[in-house]
């Protein structure tokens, strides 16, 4: 379906997390081109959830916060049936423990068949959303990523797929 472009690589995007709802974009633009039907490919996703003042792990609490990364501006957390999640992640926490293993869809996207999940969007959105105790945190997504080249019927296809149901 795809030719590899680059090699895998990783991009960046760190956002707060706290009780309100809080939406980033990542520009793709760079990244992806229509005009020569060039999208990228997310083959890896993890989060990193840090205390923002000196980027230590989250203290132990009772609070819990979750993420999600979409292909297209929803405006906010989706139902996880939603076709535009390409990743999402939970923290939870307790006065005696931390888990962030909770919900990881997908933490890897078909790396063992060289496949992914392939965005033909300039952007990605980014939201978190916490209840509890939640306050100074933020959240780094890692995405293990490669620049591929699609042929003119799955390119359209992907494109077209992008824009339903948002």
């Amino acid at each position: 379906m795809a030719r590899a472009k680059t090699n895998s690589f990783y991009i960046r995007e760190t956002i707060d997390v706290d009780t309100s709802l809080n939406v980033e974009t990542m520009d793709l633009s760079v990244y992806v081109d229509p005009v020569n039907k060039q999208g990228l490919l997310v083959r890896q996703c993890d989060f990193i959830w840090n205390d923002k003042t000196d980027w230590v792990p989250p203290a132990a609490a009772a609070w819990q916060a979750a993420i999600q990364i979409h292909d297209t501006a929803l405006g906010g957390m989706a139902d996880p049936e939603n076709t535009h999640q390409v990743a999402s992640g939970m923290i939870v926490s307790t006065t005696g423990s931390t888990n962030a293993d909770s919900d990881f869809f997908p933490d890897r996207l078909g790396m063992a068949k060289g496949e992914g999940r392939i965005v033909v969007n300039d952007t990605l959105e980014i939201c978190t959303l916490g209840t509890g105790v939640v306050a100074g945190y933020v959240c780094t997504v890692v995405m293990e990523v490669q620049v591929v080249k699609l042929s003119e019927k799955d390119y359209i296809s992907l494109a077209l797929q992008s824009v339903a149901d948002a």
